[in-house]
């Protein structure tokens, strides 16, 4: 279905004799001297309500007016308008000075609206979404396609800039000292708590009475586990570090940072996968068959429910956010690994109807060896191009996340 294009607004406010005009993704002088004027480093403007019928009845009643202002923060706020050029439909709004865009969305929220807009001195006036997560395309398989191989492509750019990690770190304002030292950290308490449940799984495996010890083990010592956390509160460090800033970058000032801070994501990524697969492997030995990497089913599963535990830990500044970022997060999560089991149902489907369509039409029988190797090869190339363009979502949504735009 075709999506309605947006119809240009305006914001319209007078402070102090000045009359100030700043339409959304344009550059506007009058905005400047606004801050300039106000000694301020940024500008908030929320709408009260959405364009059209509603706008028009809150701007007919006071008394709503009145209880929607009371759901603000008590800061300066000042009365403006948020103008359809179109049709000159008109909705009532307020603007404060400094205050940060994650502080903007939660007022937004409170107050009932679904975008806001913000701007800094030189730059173009940006609108922005309440909902961090919200796709500009919707929840629509197109856009989740989109967002998936726009993420493939952005790893594969920071997998090529990858020789410049240790401008990276120092760019996530860290040093290689404590990238190193959390490598270590990683690593170490993989090695450390594979081999413990190894050895409880050894010896509580026939006791039936232990059995409920056997699955607290399991939960706290499940391959996923340690490097989400332990990655997840190296970032949140980051994050934090990075909320101090005088004030919030604007889109393009966002997307040259994380152009130069992706290939330390990157290493972090490649740092929990390493260790998921030496959890895994000291957890299975010596009955399971690993191969060169472990149980591949458990690695992947493992590996995209790290990523996804990831962002919860290292973005939440509250309990509330934690879990529901965690309940969304989890909710992806389980989604991404039961669509890569039916991904590879169907593929094993496709793949036994076309050899048994080749057996019946060629003159000789085909091999049962050749047979098993060639779904074998189908299988891996299938997994790993499913893994493969999840991981490239929860890469986009990861930067988008990460960079707060």
């Amino acid at each position: 279905m075709a999506r309605k294009k947006k119809q240009p607004v305006e914001v319209r406010i007078e402070i102090d004799g000045l009359d100030v005009t700043a339409v959304p993704d344009r550059h506007s002088a009058e905005i400047d001297r606004l801050l300039e004027q106000r000694g301020a480093g940024s500008f908030v403007f929320i709408p009260l309500a959405k364009l059209g019928k509603k706008g028009q009845r809150l701007l007919d009643n006071p008394a709503a007016m009145r209880r929607k202002k009371a759901k603000l923060p008590e800061v300066d706020w000042y009365d403006g308008e948020l103008r359809r050029r179109a049709d000159d439909s008109v909705a009532p709004g307020v603007l404060a000075f400094d205050i940060r865009r994650r502080t903007a969305r939660e007022i937004a929220m409170k107050v009932g609206v679904n975008q806001f807009i913000w701007g800094t001195s030189g730059a173009p006036v940006e609108p922005h979404d309440v909902k961090i997560f919200e796709d500009e395309g919707g929840h629509t398989w197109k856009s989740w396609r989109a967002r998936a191989f726009a993420g493939l492509s952005d790893m594969a750019d920071s997998a090529r800039n990858i020789a410049a990690l240790p401008t990276a770190v120092e760019e996530s304002q860290t040093t290689m000292e404590r990238f190193w030292q959390l490598v270590a950290a990683v690593l170490g308490a993989a090695i450390v708590v594979g081999a413990i449940k190894a050895v409880l799984s050894a010896l509580l495996g026939s006791d039936e009475s232990m059995s409920w010890l056997a699955s607290i083990a399991n939960a706290l010592f499940y391959p996923f586990v340690i490097p989400a956390v332990l990655v997840g509160i190296y970032l949140r460090a980051l994050m934090q570090r990075g909320a101090k800033q005088a004030r919030d970058f604007t889109a393009a000032e966002a997307e040259q940072n994380w152009i130069k801070v992706a290939p330390h994501l990157l290493a972090l990524w490649a740092l929990c996968w390493i260790a998921i697969v030496l959890l895994t492997w000291l957890q299975s030995v010596p009955s399971a068959n690993l191969g060169l990497f472990g149980r591949t089913d458990g690695v992947t599963t493992s590996f995209i429910i790290c990523v996804w535990m990831l962002l919860p830990i290292a973005h939440s500044h509250d309990v509330e956010t934690l879990f529901k970022s965690a309940f969304e997060s989890g909710i992806t999560a389980a989604v991404s690994i039961f669509t890569i089991k039916i991904s590879l149902f169907v593929t094993n489907l496709f793949t036994d109807a076309v050899l048994g369509l080749l057996t019946s039409l060629l003159p000789f029988e085909i091999p049962e060896w050749l047979q098993q190797f060639i779904s074998s090869v189908i299988n891996f190339g299938a997994e790993v191009f499913f893994v493969a363009v999840l991981l490239g979502y929860a890469w986009s949504r990861t930067r988008q996340q990460f960079m707060r735009l």
